[in-house]
């Protein structure tokens, strides 16, 4: 009879106590605390909560977000709101504020960031480096409501929009913008995230129809249509690449949903829901961005809430013969 000696050449550690490193991924072993053999696999995105994390200086609907979820950036809002902060983690703290008050998308990271177009419908541009706002090129064609992608102000992606709808697509290079290829379907108030040469939209707007689930992914060259989210909707907070993407929150009307969204590059799964169901609040876009950790800060109300997501890079399952 094979045996797992035989098979893999090595016997079945013990443990007196579970791994506790992602790097331990697909190590079987017998618990000798609690007599069962057991498997360190990576994580599942339903096993992730929301929780309570450091409120917002300033409430404000429709401001917009980069980073990652222990070094993340918020900025701007409506109405015409300036206000930026960073959050640690734990806290957050006001830091100068952009040069034109406005709402609009922002990707990148707490230190390197690029804050494109924005209400109404203006082209403006602005850089953060960690410290303050400067202005750059502007967009070819102004537009507020778009969505980006990217990881840093030397790189991004802006995307759909109203000038009035729009499908526009503009590249930056870290000193001006180039138009694209179209996204597939015209929208505003999408979910994006990502990077400049691969950047998934998901949901939004297309008056005078309603809210659309349609998804699609950028590959640096052209949009393709995917799998819809199960979710018809827009407006919320998003985070992650390509194959690893969280959207959360949002509206598909007048109310204010509380949905979390996982895709893995093929599908998307309904997840734990917010403990607060709202739109208009940013996440953190971005390559830096994950789903195992992100955050949703602000949205209507208006309120300063932050929510903390987290699901962990790993679980360990208990080995059953049944």
């Amino acid at each position: 009879m094979a045996t797992y000696k035989g098979i893999k050449g090595l016997t079945v550690p013990s443990k007196a106590s579970d791994p506790t490193s992602v790097a331990d991924a697909g190590l079987l072993y017998y618990s000798t605390t609690s007599s069962a053999f057991k498997v360190v696999v990576n994580r599942s995105p339903s096993v992730g909560t929301w929780a309570s994390g450091g409120n917002l200086n300033n409430a404000r609907p429709d401001s917009t977000g980069a980073g990652a979820q222990t070094a993340a950036l918020n900025a701007g809002g409506g109405p015409a709101n300036a206000k930026t902060e960073t959050f640690n983690g734990s806290s957050w703290t006001e830091v100068n504020d952009l040069n034109t008050g406005r709402y609009g998308p922002c990707t990148g990271t707490q230190t390197s960031a690029l804050f494109s177009g924005g209400s109404p419908n203006v082209a403006s541009v602005e850089s953060w480096n960690g410290t303050s706002w400067t202005e750059m090129n502007d967009l070819n064609t102004g537009r507020s409501f778009a969505a980006s992608a990217g990881a840093d102000n030397q790189s991004a992606l802006t995307f759909g929009g109203q000038s009035p709808q729009s499908a526009l697509t503009e590249s930056w290079n870290g000193t001006s913008w180039t138009e694209v290829a179209d996204l597939n379907l015209a929208r505003h108030v999408m979910y994006g995230t990502g990077s400049s040469t691969a950047a998934i939209g998901s949901g939004g707007n297309l008056p005078p129809s309603p809210y659309t689930a349609n998804t699609e992914l950028w590959n640096g060259t052209s949009w393709t249509e995917v799998a819809d989210m199960n979710s018809i909707r827009g407006r919320g907070g998003q985070s992650g690449s390509t194959t690893d993407a969280l959207v959360f929150g949002g509206t598909s009307g007048p109310s204010a949903l509380a949905i979390t969204e996982a895709w893995n590059g093929t599908s998307w799964t309904e997840l734990n829901d917010l403990s607060t169901a709202r739109y208009g609040g940013s996440g953190t876009t971005g390559t830096v961005g994950s789903t195992n950790a992100t955050l949703y800060a602000g949205g209507s109300g208006p309120t300063a809430a932050t929510e903390l997501w987290n699901s962990g890079d790993f679980e360990i399952k208990t080995v059953t013969t049944s």
